[in-house]
């Protein structure tokens, strides 16, 4: 009987055969293709371990994106704009990307007027009674100092007429045109000549002449200035002139354009015309017309034709200065622009008539006397 150490089972002759055939592989196997077997399960493990890290990492990655999508939703784009307070309309409800201002933009002032050709001074928009200054007020004849050359009478009468009824109410424009300082000073702005224009064409022209013609019959007088006008003073003489001229100068200096502006404003603000447009207003005052060219407008027209109604009275200086005016301008404005004579009077005809009357009825009573 073999002994446990010494005797081989079948058993292991196998595993020693199977060791042996192991043997002989490795040592016809090239060296490097021999790798120990620690190695290839480290190998194995490697490789696995790359593999579950990459399924990871995807697995991570979808998880980020999803969950920076929920984020995203959750949040609004933009940081939320604080809230100002302002009058503008209050946003509706909701998130907006635009916010619009619909408030009317601020109105900004034109850095100059609007001008007009032709008179770039006046201002036709609107009614020039508003547009002048509040604290503006009505020239006054003989505002500057009185001239010291008068007699005791003529002075009491110059400040009993200034101060009348008659002169303070009816604001009479053939007195300011040569007389008053303040006039001249209003007639450099086409607001304020305006404005002065309608308050002399506001009076009542026909007890206005009543009461000019008045005031020149007592300027006359010994009482008043007749010395003074006898020695030709000429405060005097202009006192005078104004007086009786009052009628034609008040007609023509109402007179109105097609746009309802004033003959007179246009003529005198025109500095195109270097003052020849306001040089006729003067005939009616015993002032001849000074040379130069005017416009010929139906303005101009217009007052020739007044004027020529009363250059027929003798008793009006115009009848000494509308002739040769008359003249003047048709050599500007054409023969048929104005009458070069003065028109005939109106009742001048039956005042001819009247006067001969009573001298045909003295001669037929003579006769009917004789034959009886």
């Amino acid at each position: 009987m073999l002994s446990h150490h010494g005797t081989s089972s079948p058993y292991a002759a196998i595993s020693r055969a199977i060791k042996e055939q192991s043997i002989q592989r490795r040592v016809h196997q090239p060296l490097y293709l021999r790798t120990p077997s620690r190695t290839r399960s480290s190998s194995c493990s490697l490789v696995w371990l790359v593999v579950v890290l990459f399924v990871a990492s995807l697995f991570t990655t979808s998880e980020a994106a999803h969950g920076d999508l929920r984020d995203r939703r959750r949040r609004p784009p933009f940081p939320t704009i604080p809230v100002i307070t302002d009058n503008v309309a209050p946003t509706p409800k909701g998130h907006s990307l635009l916010l619009v201002d619909t408030r009317p933009p601020p109105y900004v002032p034109p850095l100059m007027p609007p001008t007009n050709d032709g008179y770039s001074s006046r201002i036709r928009s609107a009614p020039s009674i508003k547009r002048a200054d509040d604290g503006f007020q009505i020239p006054r004849p003989f505002d500057s100092s009185l001239s010291n050359n008068f007699t005791d009478n003529c002075d009491n009468f110059f400040q009993r007429m200034l101060s009348s009824e008659t002169v303070t109410t009816c604001h009479p424009f053939s007195m300011l045109l040569q007389t008053s300082n303040g006039f001249f000073e209003a007639s450099k702005s086409f607001v304020r000549i305006t404005q002065t224009l309608e308050a002399t064409c506001a009076a009542n022209m026909s007890q206005c002449v009543g009461g000019m013609n008045a005031l020149a019959r007592e300027l006359t007088t010994n009482s008043a200035c007749g010395v003074d006008y006898n020695n030709n003073n000429a405060q005097a003489v202009q006192a005078y002139n104004a007086l009786i001229a009052y009628e034609p100068l008040y007609r023509a200096s109402c007179l109105r354009d097609d746009d309802g502006n004033f003959c007179y404003a246009n003529a005198v603000t025109n500095t195109t015309s270097q003052g020849s447009d306001a040089n006729p207003y003067y005939m009616p005052l015993g002032m001849k017309l000074v040379s130069g060219r005017p416009t010929c407008n139906s303005c101009l027209q217009k007052t020739m034709a007044i004027f020529s109604t009363f250059a027929g009275n003798t008793s009006q200086p115009i009848s000494q200065t509308y002739p040769a005016g008359a003249q003047q301008i048709v050599v500007y404005c054409g023969q048929n622009f104005v009458n070069v004579t003065a028109a005939p009077l109106k009742g001048s005809a039956s005042a001819t008539s009247a006067a001969f009357t009573p001298t045909l009825t003295l001669l037929l009573m003579f006769f009917l006397y004789i034959f009886q």
